[in-house]
């Protein structure tokens, strides 16, 4: 069976001898091995003799000092775990392979989403329904360490939130990104300001909006350049502040757009204080429901591409 001059495939014979070797290393023994089997311990000995001989292997030594494995027998019985692992691993998998994926599938999200992303996400979440009728969605905006917390510990399958850092466990891939601007509004003070004005010592004179995570570098470094004095972690709420005249702060030209048209809000040196929102699809490395996260990577990466 295993004579390395021979490279045969394995039989349904063979494969009967091996789940015998392997109850007889379980049990400890011939006798050991009878209940578990449902055979005598003459036809044990018989099997054991014949996948010795197939093998061309010394297995295990018996006798009055009892049952152990020779060295090579340990090995077979390695690769035995690994064979019947897999044997069975296939047969689960055929057996999905025919049914239709029910329970529930969730999907976080944390609300730095535009107009846009909310609705390809709305476009990827019934196509995801068309494909498994079944699938129960759960959708809820959480902050990022909750929704790394939950990627990680199996309660959700996907997340969308900002790029900012590797976490180990987890795997993302960017599906959107666009520029944040430094904004002001008519009601503040450098609104009038032009921009070869404008540097740094100006900038401190205002109080800036901290936007309440962790950016990327670019942002990073952006941030190190302003005042805080407020902290708004929803676009919304930024935008809010900066309207109030009190405050500046960063926020993407998807949102700020209609503000510009209308002259309430400006931007600020746009080619100097500005840096990139990158969207991040989000999941674990080795997921449990393996299945239904590769349902939600694939259709939603396929509708943010395009």
């Amino acid at each position: 069976m295993l004579d390395p001059t021979n490279s045969k495939q394995l039989t349904e014979y063979d494969l009967r001898l091996l789940r015998v070797f392997k109850a007889v290393v379980e049990h400890g023994g011939f006798a050991a091995a009878e209940n578990a089997l449902g055979i005598t311990r003459s036809t044990i000995s018989v099997h054991m003799s014949s996948l010795e001989s197939r093998m061309n292997l010394r297995l295990c030594v018996r006798g009055r000092s009892g049952f152990a494995l020779t060295e090579r027998g340990q090995i077979v019985y390695q690769a035995c775990l690994k064979l019947f692992s897999s044997i069975q691993e296939f047969g689960s998998l055929v057996d999905n392979l025919g049914k239709a994926l029910s329970g529930e599938l969730v999907i976080l999200y944390s609300d730095l989403l535009d107009q846009l992303s909310i609705a390809r996400l709305g476009e990827a979440i019934s196509m995801i329904k068309q494909q498994a009728p079944s699938l129960c969605i759960s959708l809820n905006m959480e902050s990022v360490a909750n929704i790394e917390s939950a990627l990680i510990n199996n309660t959700a399958h996907v997340g969308f939130y900002p790029a900012y850092r590797q976490i180990d466990g987890l795997i993302s891939q960017v599906v959107f990104a666009e520029s944040i601007y430094l904004c002001a509004s008519n009601q503040c003070g450098l609104y009038t300001m032009n921009d070869e004005q404008i540097d740094q010592q100006v900038l401190i004179k205002y109080s800036a909006i901290h936007p309440g995570i962790e950016l990327n570098p670019k942002g990073r470094a952006q941030l190190q350049q302003l005042n805080f004095g407020a902290k708004g972690y929803q676009f919304d709420s930024r935008l809010a502040l900066i309207l109030s005249g009190a405050y500046i702060g960063y926020l993407p030209l998807s949102e700020v757009k209609p503000y510009l048209d209308s002259q309430q809000i400006r931007r600020i040196k746009p080619d100097t204080f500005c840096y990139p929102f990158e969207l991040s699809l989000v999941n674990k490395i080795n997921p449990n429901d393996k299945e239904k996260v590769q349902l939600a990577i694939d259709t939603l990466s396929d509708v943010f591409a395009h």
